[in-house]
């Protein structure tokens, strides 16, 4: 699995970041995956040949194995959107973003059509014209919540293993989870006591839809613990991008 050590914290180079929103593809019907809460939008074109109910069908099994918010666009008044825990909900609107094409396999492979060769050629004109300039420093889901009194008290300081109060060792995968009191802005710079929730490998959730293996090395949109440089990390949707199968 490829690593996921450049993806980690706030680094500068996470990718493309849009000062003005593109208009909406047209090349229906098509797949948007929201990753994490950043301008980046993976699309992908569907057959035009498949019914409503199997394309949605599609769209929820992608949703389901990604844990990525998704939506299914089928024309510019009609979507309808699929959130990672699997509420359907219908809108009026689609999705805009900076797009992003090839980077994350489809629940279901299909043959190739003219149409779907002629909109695919489109979607990557499309994307190739409204890239965006700039860059992406974490994907809008780092905050975690303010820490109260009661937090401070409870979470602060270390066992006598060195470890901060809060984390424990899951006994399944032996990685650390529980809360973390950040103080020093980790993961979005903010120097506000929050509590933010460390991972251990057993919650990484998000999966391929095409080998079913994790995108990442850790959860998306989340923190996990480093034994060895003893600090948490923050794992940007944005890594499932550099996701490779087998």
């Amino acid at each position: 699995m490829k690593s996921t050590t450049s993806c980690v914290g706030a680094r500068p180079s996470a990718g493309p970041r849009v000062p003005h929103l593109p208009p909406a593809f047209d090349g229906y019907p098509y797949l948007v995956t929201r990753i994490g809460h950043c301008p980046l939008r993976h699309m992908a074109v569907l057959p035009a040949e498949w019914p409503r109910e199997r394309l949605l069908d599609l769209a929820r099994r992608q949703a389901a194995a990604n844990r990525l918010d998704t939506c299914l666009c089928l024309g510019p008044g009609d979507a309808i959107y699929v959130t990672a825990d699997g509420t359907v909900s219908e809108a009026d609107s689609v999705p805009s973003g900076s797009p992003v094409v090839d980077r994350l396999v489809l629940a279901e492979s299909f043959p190739d059509t003219p149409d779907l060769s002629a909109r695919r050629a489109a979607l990557a004109r499309f994307a190739a014209a409204n890239r965006g300039a700039g860059y992406i420093v974490g994907d809008g889901l780092e905050s975690g919540r303010a820490a109260g009194h009661a937090d401070i008290e409870r979470l602060s300081g270390t066992g006598a293993d060195g470890i901060p109060n809060g984390l424990t060792r899951c006994p399944d995968c032996s990685r650390f989870r529980g809360d973390y009191l950040a103080l020093t802005g980790q993961g979005n710079g903010d120097m506000t006591p929050r509590v933010i929730r460390v991972h251990c490998r057993c919650e990484n959730l998000n999966r391929c839809a095409g080998c079913g293996e994790p995108l990442a090395n850790w959860r998306l949109s989340a923190y996990y613990w480093d034994e060895i440089e003893r600090k948490v990390w923050y794992i940007a949707a944005y890594c499932a991008l550099s996701h490779h199968c087998g």
